[in-house]
């Protein structure tokens, strides 16, 4: 049995530092010590004074207070004082509720920061109007109890519960509850939305805040530019209205479309009296003399003639908008079939658009639903390997279980050079987790510069020389979502390092890379196009070029042939060579095993000081990572160790040369530098 002698633990002094120089010995040798470094954040509960965000008018009387016509740019807030409770329910069961508030007065956006008083509930309605037509969601915060309702049109009795904090949250925090985030509304660009939100503070901090993202924008908060005002109704109902204004427009749509005279008289005539007035039957070639064609449905898309008239689709036309999505099939799954723009959404989420969905038969409103992917996943990441720091020219593509090099100052490997060399991994990552959201945090250790990117969002940009440094970022995802992950990395001169680890935020978990990363197998054809370029995935893959980027009409050499016009001639872009044999690569994993057939344990000390030499207790200690390998400079196995553990033994280890290293990370989430490996031969 092999042990490490002893290992003493200091700790860094500030949450920017990184572990010191490490010393650690084998048995006898002489060990470095390294450090850990513990920081503890204190979040304080701050109040105090801040701009209130409503305009401040005079008191009026609710009813009195209420324009004859929705105005942009602003919406009323209504107060109910001396109500006890922080639940919604106190508000709305009085009898004052809604017609007789306390005091009304004006909003600019859809916030207030500022603390008025305690005991109070308060309303808001009006309208939204969205600058894009598609995809939007909506959240909200506040304190106390919070709920933000939205409409299908501008009819309150189409409001739904969208959004709502049960509880209370911290100012513009959005994430604290599941319920602060709505679903996915799809929403037309210049339509009023109905909506209400409906506000109540016990005691201490109030506030609320509602915020949306949308095509082309990031989460904001919902100012004046989407705002109008709530007015006094035009019809009895909103149902009313809404018939009154859909039949005009029908009307006027289908007469001035077949040049028919214009009759202003109302309602339009409907001799048979089956809901479909005279033109709009002779025109769609039934009998305005015969009420029971109305049941009908001549085109054959599962909509009778009356439900067509209604919904403003062609009885003749199977797919009135033609986004390849029948009309009855829109209707069945709430989407418009008069708007062509829907097909291309995802209104389940699940990443597949509505269209794709009908084409494949899956469900368009179950995210559990969806077509299977062409290209099956393996474990781990595609490299692609480039001579030069700015992927000058592609060398080759190698299949790699993890992320996890210290090259020191050797090559890669055979074909690749010692220094000024880039390499691009990708790979797909799926979080482990069965349901709701989760925050996972990726930590890449590089010598030198690297980016790494979540699909095309550049979320880590440290593309500079420098020597070994962490850079880390956190970021929730939904169970079931399916990540494109791409590191970009090059080494300059001196020593090379390129780690990536991804782990848990909330179990602090350190998660097994081909658990959770997987890429498409270069081995199988595939017609799978993620940047829509002309160019199947796995062969940008295989041939060194980028499938997250559209760059098909990049020349890779010399001649001045495209990407595309290489893939189209079956030619190497790089080289223009004939593609009669497979691409390069190396394969790790051809070679053979050999079976296990040894043991090493290692033992360690656990810190007791900090840098600044004042102690840390076992109970600040999360957990230690181990890294191992048969290459000193490429400790390509990890294995995660408990806080209460000092010791570990790998079992069956193959014969030959092995190399540990060690590396702690504590409960606030600070990890140390990787010590130095030590080695043990296993016989």
């Amino acid at each position: 049995m092999n042990k490490w002698s002893k290992t003493s633990l200091e700790s860094l002094g500030s949450r920017n530092n990184t572990w010191a120089s490490t010393e650690l010995s084998y048995e006898d040798a002489e060990m470095q010590h390294y450090r850990l470094g513990i920081v503890v954040l204190f979040i304080l509960g701050l109040t105090g004074c801040q701009v209130w965000q409503a305009q401040d008018l005079e008191r009026l009387d609710a009813t009195a207070a209420l324009p004859n016509q929705s105005e942009p740019g602003k919406v009323q807030i209504r107060y109910w004082d001396n109500v006890a409770g922080a639940k919604v329910e106190a508000l709305t069961d009085l009898a004052s509720y809604p017609d007789s508030p306390t005091e009304t007065s004006e909003l600019q956006q859809l916030q207030s920061l500022a603390n008025r008083s305690d005991n109070y509930g308060a309303m808001i309605q009006g309208f939204i109007v969205p600058p894009a037509s598609g995809e939007y969601r909506f959240f909200v915060s506040g304190d106390d109890e919070t709920q933000f309702w939205l409409s299908t049109d501008e009819t309150p009795a189409n409001a739904e519960l969208a959004a709502t904090v049960p509880g209370w949250t911290y100012r513009e925090s959005y994430n604290q509850y599941s319920s602060q985030q709505s679903g996915v509304k799809i929403l037309e660009a210049g339509k009023k939305y109905y909506f209400q939100l409906v506000f109540k503070e016990g005691i201490g901090d109030d506030h609320f805040s509602v915020a949306w993202e949308g095509p082309a924008f990031s989460m904001t908060v919902i100012d004046s530019s989407a705002l109008y005002s709530w007015a006094k109704p035009i019809y009895a109902s909103g149902e009313e209205a809404e018939k009154a204004y859909s039949l005009g427009y029908r009307v006027g749509f289908t007469d001035g479309k077949e040049n028919l005279a214009f009759d202003a008289g109302y309602p339009p005539l409907d001799s048979d009296q089956d809901g479909i007035y005279d033109n709009w039957e002779v025109v769609m070639g039934l009998n305005p003399s015969n009420a029971a064609d109305a049941s009908t449905d001549p085109d054959n898309d599962l909509l009778s003639a009356l439900e067509e008239f209604n919904l403003g689709t062609r009885e003749n036309n199977t797919d009135t908008d033609a986004d390849g999505i029948p009309d009855g099939a829109e209707y069945a799954y709430t989407l418009d079939p008069l708007d062509a723009s829907d097909a291309s959404a995802d209104f389940d989420g699940d990443g597949i658009s509505n269209y794709e969905e009908y084409l494949a038969g899956t469900n368009l409103d179950d995210p559990q639903d969806y077509p299977v992917v062409e290209s099956p996943l393996v474990p781990g990441f595609v490299a692609q390997y480039f001579n030069g720091m700015a992927f000058d020219q592609f060398l080759l593509n190698k299949t790699e279980e993890a992320l996890y090099f210290n090259w020191a100052t050797d090559a890669p490997f055979s074909g690749v050079p010692e220094e000024r060399f880039s390499v691009r991994w990708y790979g797909v990552f799926t979080p482990p987790h069965n349901s709701g959201s989760r925050a996972y945090r990726f930590e890449l250790r590089t010598d030198d510069g690297t980016r790494l990117f979540f699909g095309n969002e550049e979320v880590i940009s440290s593309w500079v020389d420098r020597g070994p440094t962490t850079d880390v970022i956190e970021r929730s995802f939904n169970a079931g979502d399916e990540v494109p992950l791409l590191v970009e990395y090059y080494e300059n001169t001196g020593g090379a390092t390129a780690q990536l680890t991804i782990s848990d935020v909330q179990t602090g978990e350190v998660l097994a890379t081909t658990d959770v990363i997987g890429s498409p197998d270069l081995s199988l054809e595939s017609s799978t196009d993620t940047d829509a370029d002309g160019l199947p995935d796995t062969w940008e893959l295989a041939f060194g070029t980028n499938l997250l980027v559209n760059d098909s009409a990049e020349a890779f050499n010399t001649a001045g042939i495209s990407a595309l016009e290489a893939y189209q001639s079956n030619l190497n872009p790089w080289t223009l060579e004939p593609l009669s044999e497979s691409p390069p690569s190396e394969d790790t994993n051809g070679s053979v095993t050999p079976e296990p057939t040894g043991s090493v344990t290692l033992t360690w000390t656990a810190p007791s000081t900090r840098t600044d030499g004042s102690s840390i207790s076992l109970s600040e200690i999360d957990y230690y990572l181990l890294s191992y390998g048969q290459s000193e400079t490429n400790l390509d196995q990890t294995v995660r160790v408990e806080s209460d553990q000092t010791s570990y033994t790998f079992e069956g280890l193959a014969t030959g040369t092995w190399y540990f290293s060690i590396r702690v990370t504590d409960t606030g989430g600070l990890s140390s530098q990787t010590s130095e490996p030590v080695s043990q031969t296993v016989q």
